[in-house]
């Protein structure tokens, strides 16, 4: 029998993220931990979430499964829960069941066959740069309302986040000594999709440093860690999202 129980704040984090690209998914159990892959369905952006079994504070998961949720109903069920409450999740058959304090909620489980998990490319780019996410954010919601894109540039100086229109223009400029870290032998530069990338990024509520590789004209991957247990490496949730380049004219 799966049994999990984990933290208001951990499933939150995850199911937002999640949200970003999808309102269905299917995750796997197994002796190690959950995972979960989703690809939004214009194939724009893509998340990958890992989370250890050390981020449970109960974990019985005997084989290898694969649960389909909906997750906009899962995040119903997470509105019901203090930010400091536990919430512990049983399958019974084809559903799970919710036991959050004194509240029990269940929801039926979707087909498995009708939820697909994307494979995730292998896209490395030796250019990349550690930012604070908060900087980032900033950056990202000064472009919101200029464009529907966003130029993402590197260089051994600094990295910067451009976006522009005819009538209004927005840059955010990090320099190297603002920066946790940028490896950079020349200037890359590559546009993305703002809307994506800015809504992954808000819903990160406990990542602090986000590492982006990227090339010109090329898919950005962020790495991240999140959740309570992100100051021990080797029990903190790992992610990354990958985004489609936007191909300017």
């Amino acid at each position: 029998m799966v049994r999990l129980t984990i933290s208001v704040k951990n499933l939150k984090e995850i199911t937002d993220l999640l949200n970003t690209v999808v309102s269905e998914a299917k995750f796997k159990l197994d002796q190690n931990g959950l995972s979960v892959k989703a690809v939004d369905p214009a194939h724009v952006a893509m998340i990958s979430i890992d989370v250890p079994k050390s981020s449970f504070a109960e974990y019985d998961a005997p084989d290898e499964e694969e649960i389909a949720i909906d997750v906009e109903r899962l995040k119903s069920i997470i509105r019901l829960a203090g930010s400091n409450d536990n919430v512990t999740v049983t399958k019974e058959k084809e559903k799970l069941r919710f036991e959050i304090g004194t509240i029990v909620k269940s929801i039926s489980l979707l087909d498995n066959n009708s939820v697909n998990t994307p494979r995730v490319p292998q896209i490395n780019s030796e250019s990349y740069v550690l930012v604070e996410k908060n900087e980032l954010e900033k950056g990202l919601k000064a472009a919101e309302d200029v464009s529907d894109a966003i130029r993402l540039t590197m260089s051994t100086d600094d990295f910067r986040a451009k976006s522009s229109s005819d009538s209004e223009e927005s840059e955010m400029i990090l320099h190297k000594d603002m920066l946790k870290e940028i490896r950079c032998t020349g200037t890359i530069k590559s546009s993305y999709p703002l809307e994506y990338l800015l809504k992954f990024v808000k819903s990160l509520s406990t990542s602090e440093v986000l590492k982006l590789g990227f090339k010109d004209d090329y898919p950005l991957t962020i790495e991240f860690q999140f959740g309570q247990n992100r100051n021990k490496p080797e029990e903190s949730m790992k992610g990354s999202f990958l985004l489609a380049p936007r191909m300017e004219q």
